[in-house]
C-alpha cells in the first residue's frame, strides 16, 4: 500500500517525548511505500532523522519549535502567565495550516490507498472531505487525563482545565466521525471516548524486551523506584504525592526506606522537597534506566491522573520489578480483559499499605518478578501491534473499494 501517514510530533527514541509511531513507521515501511507528515517540536538529532527518512519514500517535517518563532510570538511570550502558551499555540495553527496545504497538494498531485493519521492536535489537517480511506490511531483519552487532572489542581486553575476538557472532548467527537476504523492504546481509554460497549481496536504499545531485560540480581531490600519525565505534570504530582504524602507512613514502619525518583528534568520544587529527605534521591538525567530498575525492590507509581499506558510500568514488568501503583495508571495495562500482574493501591494510606505488604513478602516479590516479565512478553511486542495497524489499513481501503463499486441505490 501507499500511506500517507500524520502525525503531530517527529518520533524517535533520541527525541524526547512518546515513539509509538516511529516504531509503527519503521515497521510498517518493510513492506508499504509511506510518505510522512510530521511536526518538529524540538531540535532533531541528525542520527534521528536520517534514520527515519530511510523508512519513508517522502518526509514532510513542519516546524513548530522555538527556532520558529516569529516577532509576533516572542511578543506574546513576554505577557505574564498565559504568554508562553497563547504563543505555542499560535505557532501550532500556523503549522498545522502548512501541513494542510501539503496534505491536499499532496491528495491533488499523488495516488494513495489510505490516511493513516494520530495526533488530536493536528487534526484539522484531515478535517475536510476527500476520497480516501482513513484510519485514525486514536491512541489515548486525552479528555479523561485532563478531567481527572481537576480533581487535584488548584482552584484557580479548575475552569480552564474545564475548557480545554470541553474543547478535548469535542474535538475526539470530531475525529470518532471522521472514520469508523479507530484504534486505542487500551480498553480503559476506548470506554473513556466509545463507550462499555465499542468494540474498536486495543493495539499496545510494544517495547524492546531484549533490551529491557534484567542482566543482574542487585535489589538493595528497602528501595523503591519510581521513573519517567518528571516535569511531565501526572509525573511530577505523582513524585511530589509520593514524598509528601506516601513516604511518611512507609516511615512509620521501615525507618530506613530508600526511595530513587530517576528521570530527566526535575522540576526545583521536586528537588527541593527531596532534599528535606535524606532518603529520597532525585537522579536527574541518567544514562542507563536499567542500573536503577535493577537496584530497587519495588517500583512504586502513585499516578492519581493518567491516559493511555504508561510505558514506565512496561519497562518495570519487563524488568521483573513489582509494580504498586494506582487504579487508573493499572487499567491502561488490561489487555484483552487480563489485567497485569501487579498491586493497586489508591489514596496515601492504602498505597503505602500495598507497599508495605510487599517490601515485608520476599516470596511474593519473586512471584510477581516472574509473572511480569511473562506478561511483558505475551503483550508487549511493537511488530505485533504493526500488524494489527496493518489490518485496519486493509480493512478499510477493501470497505472504500466495495462502496466505490456499488451502483447507486445499491
Amino acid at each position: 500500500m501507499r500511506m500517507l501517514y500524520i502525525t503531530p510530533a517527529f518520533q524517535h527514541p533520541k527525541v524526547r517525548g512518546p515513539n509509538r509511531h516511529y516504531h509503527f513507521v519503521r515497521e510498517l515501511s518493510q513492506r508499504h511505500e509511506i510518505t510522512l507528515l510530521t511536526v518538529a517540536r524540538s531540535d532533531i538529532p541528525d542520527e534521528a532523522m536520517e534514520e527515519v527518512t530511510s523508512y519513508t519514500q517522502k518526509l514532510f517535517l513542519f516546524d513548530a519549535s522555538g527556532a520558529a518563532y516569529t516577532s509576533t510570538n516572542k511578543a506574546l511570550s513576554a505577557v505574564p502567565a498565559v504568554g508562553r502558551q497563547l504563543s505555542q499555540d499560535l505557532l501550532l495553527r500556523r503549522t498545522v495550516a502548512e501541513m494542510r496545504e501539503t496534505f491536499e497538494q499532496l491528495l491533488c498531485e499523488e495516488s494513495f490507498d489510505v490516511v493513516l493519521f494520530h495526533g488530536k492536535s493536528v487534526f484539522p489537517v484531515i478535517d475536510e472531505a476527500y476520497a480516501l480511506p482513513t484510519v485514525t490511531d486514536f491512541c489515548d483519552a486525552t479528555s479523561m487525563r485532563i478531567k481527572t487532572k481537576i480533581d487535584y489542581a488548584p482552584v484557580a486553575k479548575r475552569p480552564l482545565l474545564a475548557l480545554r476538557y470541553q474543547q478535548m472532548k469535542r474535538r475526539e467527537q470530531d475525529i470518532i466521525e471522521k472514520t469508523p476504523y479507530q484504534a486505542f492504546i487500551s480498553s480503559r481509554d476506548r470506554e473513556a471516548v466509545l463507550g462499555s460497549k465499542s468494540t474498536a481496536e486495543i493495539i499496545p504499545n510494544g517495547l524492546d524486551l531484549q533490551y529491557w531485560k534484567r542482566r543482574e540480581d542487585s535489589r538493595e531490600p528497602k528501595s523503591l523506584i519510581f521513573t519517567g519525565v518528571m516535569d511531565y505534570a501526572p509525573n511530577h504530582d505523582a513524585a511530589v504525592y509520593l514524598i509528601d504524602e506516601i513516604l511518611p507512613l512507609l516511615k512509620s514502619q521501615v525507618p530506613d526506606v530508600k526511595i530513587y525518583i530517576a528521570g530527566r528534568s526535575p522540576k526545583p520544587e521536586l528537588v527541593e522537597r527531596a532534599k528535606q529527605h535524606p532518603q529520597v534521591i532525585v537522579t536527574g538525567w541518567v544514562d542507563d534506566m536499567r542500573d536503577y530498575l535493577e537496584r530497587a525492590a519495588i517500583f512504586v507509581s502513585p499516578l492519581r491522573y493518567a491516559s493511555g499506558m504508561q510505558n514506565k510500568l512496561q519497562e518495570a514488568l519487563a524488568m521483573e520489578v513489582p509494580i504498586v501503583t494506582t487504579s487508573v495508571a493499572a487499567a491502561g495495562l488490561q489487555i484483552n480483559g487480563e489485567d497485569a500482574p501487579l498491586y493497586v493501591g489508591d489514596g496515601a494510606e492504602q498505597f503505602a499499605q500495598r507497599t508495605l505488604e510487599l517490601l515485608q513478602s520476599p516470596d511474593e516479590q519473586s512471584r510477581l518478578a516472574s509473572a511480569s516479565r511473562q506478561f511483558a512478553e505475551e503483550y508487549f511486542d511493537w511488530a505485533r501491534s504493526a500488524m494489527q495497524l496493518e489490518k485496519m489499513c486493509y480493512d478499510a481501503v477493501a470497505e472504500f473499494e466495495t462502496s466505490s463499486t456499488l451502483p447507486i441505490g445499491g
